[in-house]
């Protein structure tokens, strides 16, 4: 008897011979069926694979176009909370006649009966179709103010003068970028690109157009340095800040303890509506509180939309429905309510959009309750 082979299985011990058909059949493949089955399987997972990886590119597109987007306007938000900050009025004490009229030192019969605040600059905020005109079409808000930038256009004669006064400005304006273009793209026939655009304007120290004539008693000229020629409507350092700012709303507020000195019921009743002047005639209280003088506070919110989604509903020199704001703040017990119906109203639409807010201390101000 044979012995079996060293570390040989037990089942090899009694293995008869296999016959010819027996051994193709224990050595056979996969069935056809079983390989279109893998077959099928197998394509639905790429198939799923290059879903998922067109899915996730279009989600980078998107959020690195909407984050390099929203970068911007957060940085453009960030300079006007800043220059606001810096808004002047240079108040001071003159005199003033029995007829409320200011000292005029031309005059030879003016007698003083009293003292009161007095300014020449401005200070002037609110609905910004009310304070440029017609001729601009500008939704929402702006503010318009002076502050010590000493920006001069480069003149070589103003350098060591870094404290110079600037006409400054900020609204949003809907146009299209053609007075920006490159001089070889001006006349390239390009289409006309329609946005939302928030505006800046610094005019340089030498332009100053901000002092009224002290003989000019038409108050109606106390914004000529906001419209007429020379003025900052018109002005050529008008540019860009950021694109696709389809709101921007300032709300000037007293502190809670002032607005109680003063009889108010909320903090920024000390306006009509959202409007602010520094040089309003002081035809009634509200007027008063406002002369030559400059907010305590003021709350600033702006809403920007992805560029994408402009511009798919931009499609002419009309403005997109979806981004009308035209019933909404113009009274500032609102306010809240309104940015919640535009974001609501957004959100409806599938825009993307990020709103940006802020209270703003403007350290020149010295709020008086006196007149």
């Amino acid at each position: 008897m044979r012995r079996p082979p060293p570390f040989a299985r037990p089942s090899q011990l009694n293995r008869l011979p296999l016959s010819k058909d027996a051994y193709w059949r224990e050595r056979r493949g996969f069935t056809l069926v079983e390989l279109l089955v893998s077959m099928a399987v197998l394509s639905i997972f790429l198939v799923v694979l290059l879903m998922l990886t067109d899915i996730s590119q279009k989600l980078w597109r998107r959020t690195s176009s909407s984050i390099q987007m929203f970068e911007r306007a957060r940085a453009s938000f960030d300079v006007i909370t800043r220059r606001l900050s810096q808004a002047t009025v240079s108040t001071y004490l003159d005199y003033y006649d029995s007829s409320g009229a200011r000292r005029n030192p031309t005059s030879t019969t003016f007698v003083p009966s009293s003292y009161g605040r007095a300014s020449d600059l401005h200070f002037r905020s609110g609905v910004t179709s009310a304070i440029l005109g017609s001729g601009i079409a500008a939704p929402t808000h702006g503010a318009f103010f002076f502050a010590p930038l000493g920006f001069t256009d480069n003149n070589a004669s103003y350098r060591d003068l870094p404290n110079l006064v600037n006409p400054v400005g900020y609204f949003v304006e809907f146009a299209n970028d053609a007075s920006e273009r490159p001089a070889f793209l001006q006349s390239a026939g390009l289409p006309d690109r329609y946005r939302y655009r928030l505006i800046e304007v610094v005019q340089p120290a030498q332009d100053f157009k901000g002092y009224p004539a002290l003989t000019d008693t038409d108050l109606t000229n106390d914004s000529n340095w906001l419209t007429e020629a020379g003025g900052l409507k018109a002005s050529t350092f008008k540019h860009t800040l950021a694109e696709n700012i389809i709101a921007f709303v300032v709300r000037p507020e007293l502190s809670e303890r002032d607005a109680a000195a003063a009889g108010l019921p909320k903090p920024w009743n000390l306006t009509d509506g959202y409007s602010y002047n520094s040089r309003a005639g002081k035809i009634n209280a509200k007027d008063k509180m406002q002369f030559a003088q400059l907010p305590p506070l003021v709350r600033v919110s702006m809403v920007a939309v992805d560029e994408n989604v402009a511009a798919r509903l931009t499609t002419g020199s009309t403005p997109p429905a979806v981004f009308d704001t035209s019933s909404l703040f113009l009274d500032p017990d609102k306010f809240d309510a309104d940015l919640q119906t535009l974001e609501a109203s957004l959100s409806a639409a599938r825009v993307q959009f990020r709103t940006f807010s802020s209270v703003i201390s403007l350290r020149a101000a010295k709020w008086s309750q006196a007149n």
